[in-house]
């Protein structure tokens, strides 16, 4: 009894150890970590990675500031959101905030109509669920971010 508990302290006192040197991270830090080395190509992928992230960060604090002057009573019905009608107000929203930065809405608004159907019909129809906060209304901060995210990763891409 006595050499199995001493024999379970060892392996959890060694598990600790080995755990400590372990450590994760980022494909984005990784290539920081090659570059450092001299890998140019590593270079220009870990500053497209940030530019990335700090692309994502800057969506995210824009749909804060969305949700937070959003009138809920029409941009809902039902406690549903009105994702059609949302999309074009908020790429007018975020390129607005990003001309600036030389971001700008490059398809026609026709287009960006057929998006716009296109994102409620698979949130609303397919999907039957979007994403909410914690009293169940929809969250439009992330609503925001999927609607920017929609427009480069599906919209852009389709066309």
């Amino acid at each position: 009894m006595r050499k199995q508990l001493l024999l379970s302290i060892f392996l959890i006192l060694a598990g600790l150890s080995v755990s400590n040197l372990v450590s994760a991270e980022s494909l984005r830090e990784y290539h920081q970590r090659q570059c450092h080395n001299g890998d140019k190509d590593s270079c220009k992928r870990a500053e497209a990675m940030l530019y990335g992230e700090q692309h994502a960060d800057r969506i995210v604090e824009l749909g804060d500031k969305f949700a937070g002057t959003l009138n809920r009573t029409i941009r809902e019905e039902d406690n549903k959101p009105l994702l059609n009608n949302a999309y074009l107000d908020v790429l007018d929203d975020y390129f607005m905030a990003e001309a600036e930065k030389g971001i700008t809405r490059t398809i026609s608004k026709d287009t960006v109509k057929f998006c716009a159907e296109h994102f409620h019909d698979h949130w609303r129809n397919q999907k039957m669920i979007w994403p909410t906060n914690d009293a169940g209304q929809p969250d439009w901060s992330s609503i925001y971010f999927y609607i920017v995210e929609h427009y480069y990763g599906y919209c852009l891409r389709s066309i």
